[in-house]
Formats: structure tokens, sequence, C-alpha cells
């Protein structure tokens, strides 16, 4: 009988444990998800659903990297940009919404951008993360 009841505490335990870790990853999901990206001349902005933002300007960016993924909060998108400022600040951008900000022909004007490096590692399957550009000194 008391093995029954531990067998049935366990389970208890398992089943609101997994339920926990489920509603926080939907809760850290919804927090990432992007509601405004802005690229203007100066500047590529994210806006991020829990009032986090991301920014850098042009004359900041050092690296760009594509990842590929099928996990995660970016999962749906599957490819995201990463604009490097430094090893700690940047700005990770969605491909989608890359594509309908103008994004990816302005990031052409970086010098010596190779669009072709660019194109091909957004197509890699995940998962991959693939610098495609670095600023030279």
């Amino acid at each position: 009988m008391a093995w029954a009841l531990m067998g049935a505490v366990v389970v208890i335990g398992l089943v609101v444990l997994s339920a926990f870790r489920r509603l926080e990853r939907e809760r850290r999901a919804a927090a990432a998800r992007t509601t405004a990206l802005e690229v203007d001349g100066r500047q590529v902005r994210r806006l991020l659903a829990d009032g986090r933002v991301e920014s850098v300007g042009w004359d900041e960016i050092i690296e760009v990297e594509v990842i590929t993924t099928k996990i995660g909060v970016h999962r749906d998108d599957g490819v995201l940009l990463v604009l490097a400022a430094d090893e700690a600040r940047g700005c990770l951008v969605p491909s989608r919404l890359a594509a309908q900000e103008g994004l990816i022909g302005r990031l052409s004007n970086l010098p010596g951008f190779d669009t072709r490096a660019l194109v091909e590692a957004m197509e890699r399957p995940p998962p991959s993360r693939t610098v495609c550009w670095r600023r030279t000194s």
C-alpha cells in the first residue's frame, strides 16, 4: 500500500513538473517575440514583447552571423541574423522580418558584404551557425 501511494505521489509530481516546464517555455517564447523591427540609415532596432530593446548602429556592426534552427523560440522562422556590435551586444533578427523591413538589402552596404554568402548560410539545414561577414580594421 505504501509503495502504491509513493508511486502515485511521484507520478503526480512529474505531471506537475512537466506542466510547469511547458508553461515556462511558452512564457519565454512570448517574451522573446519580436513586436517590431526598425531599420533606418543609422541603426537596426528590435523591440521585444517583454519591453526589451536590442539595437546596433550600422557603424558598430563588427559581424553578421546566420543561425538556422528548428527548436526554441525562433523555430517557426527557422533563420536568424545576428548583427553583433561586440561579444555581448547586438541585435537578433528573424529572417522573415529582415526581408520585410529591407534589412537584407541594407546589409549589402557594409564594406565587402557578400549577399551570396548570406543566402547560402540561410539555406543551410538546421542546426547551423555561419559567420557571413566580419568588419576588417
